[in-house]
């Protein structure tokens, strides 16, 4: 009697990749676009031979996110190693499968060649008990063949699929190695960077005295922004106040804010519900500078304090509101030039280092208005000082805008 070599047809669905970029690589790319930005900031800066505060931020902004990149390598290298593995495992169950494959296929091989001839065949067929069992005989032939040349194809694509497997592979080291050593070139370049940081920032410790008069300049016209735009709050209050005592329908509120009406208290209300998702100021910009006290970059035990944030933008850039209000005046400070205070039920905005006012007190403004354009430095740099008040009480900003 014939019989049948059972081969186990394993499945390899699964082993194949889905092509195209992954979050590391779009990633990556964020972050070689932002270090190039960065250089090309720091390149223009180097035109002045006198070092800047602003040169030695972009500097350390540029080794910050060039730490990222490294790390993004570090992810990358992983997740290859972790491919690469996955992938070994495949070529060497393909590489047993196709070794079973190969021996069933040689032992069908040898029986059929030793039942070669026709007089087997024919032997096998009538030497059936009747003519069911011949005709159920012919088909087990037929079916034998059809097995045979199943294992034959099987044997190929296996083959083929196992070709396609190590050339994935191939590729992937390939990969690997290419990260490697463009991580490589990103330490090489972040060592130098550090050390133009180091140098940079000796070459500013000598400049203390200077520093020290820069930052006392800044902390008096500071002081005096925060006091104007304080006075400008108080009179909005005592304003509001008065107005309670004249008329009805003012909403109650914490001593040292404003008595609103119903409309101002819905306003004040809708700007409170839009924390966190309040639109920048500028379309495109860079966020430099951050609220609260902070250490010097340079000087020792020396502190800075920032009542809003400080946004780097292009030249010329248009400033915008953040939220729908109602103009209540405009500023002069030699130090953040130009400013607008902006009134939002009893929330207030201050959009500062403006060179240009496109608005005027008492107007009605929309979300995203255009108010003016930032105001261009000596060391080439355009910023945006933004402020946010509750009442007389200082906000931190960055609570309030969209988080880039």
């Amino acid at each position: 009697m014939m019989s049948v070599v059972v081969v186990l047809i394993t499945s390899r669905g699964g082993f194949s990749q889905t092509a195209g970029k992954g979050d590391l690589e779009i990633k990556k790319e964020q972050l070689v676009k932002e270090i190039d930005e960065i250089q090309h900031e720091l390149d223009k800066t180097k035109k002045s031979k006198k070092v800047n505060l602003n040169q030695l931020a972009a500097l350390r902004k540029q080794i910050s996110t060039r730490e990222k990149l490294i790390g993004n390598y570090n992810s990358q290298i992983r997740e290859i190693d972790n491919a690469i593995t996955s992938k070994v495992r495949v070529v060497r169950s393909l590489d047993r499968e196709l070794d079973t494959l190969r021996k069933n296929y040689a032992n069908m091989i040898y029986y059929a060649y030793k039942h070669r001839s026709a007089y087997d065949k024919l032997l096998f067929l009538f030497s059936a008990k009747d003519f069911n069992d011949a005709f159920r005989r012919l088909k087990y032939i037929k079916r034998y063949n059809a097995y045979r040349r199943m294992q034959a194809a099987l044997i190929g694509d296996t083959q083929s699929d196992l070709k396609k497997q190590m050339e994935t592979l191939k590729s992937q080291r390939k990969n690997k190695k290419q990260v490697l050593s463009e991580q490589e070139e990103q330490r090489k370049k972040l060592a130098t960077e550090k050390v133009n940081k180091d140098k940079m920032a000796k070459t500013l410790s000598k400049q203390e005295k200077q520093l020290k008069a820069s930052i006392d300049k800044k902390k008096k016209e500071q002081e005096k922004l925060k006091k104007q735009i304080a006075d400008l709050i108080k009179k909005e209050i005592e304003a509001a106040k008065k107005k309670s005592g004249a008329s009805s329908g003012i909403a109650s509120t914490a001593s040292g804010s404003l008595g609103m009406t119903p409309e101002a208290a819905a306003l004040s209300a809708s700007f409170a519900s839009n924390q966190g998702k309040l639109p920048w100021p500028v379309s495109k910009g860079e966020l430099t500078g951050t609220f609260g006290e902070h250490e010097h970059p340079v000087l020792e035990n020396v502190k800075t304090k920032n009542n809003g944030i400080d946004i780097k933008t292009a030249a010329g850039a248009e400033v915008r509101t953040v939220f729908k209000g109602k103009v209540v005046s405009i500023i002069s400070n030699p130090g953040y030039h130009k400013a607008v205070l902006i009134k939002h039920g009893e929330f207030f905005t201050v959009y500062s280092h403006l060179a240009v006012v496109k608005v005027k007190a008492n107007q009605e403004v929309d979300t995203k208005q255009i108010i003016g354009s930032a105001f261009t430095d000596e060391t080439g740099e355009t910023s945006v000082h933004l402020e946010i008040w509750k009442g007389t009480s200082l906000l931190n900003p960055q609570n309030w805008i969209i988080e880039k």
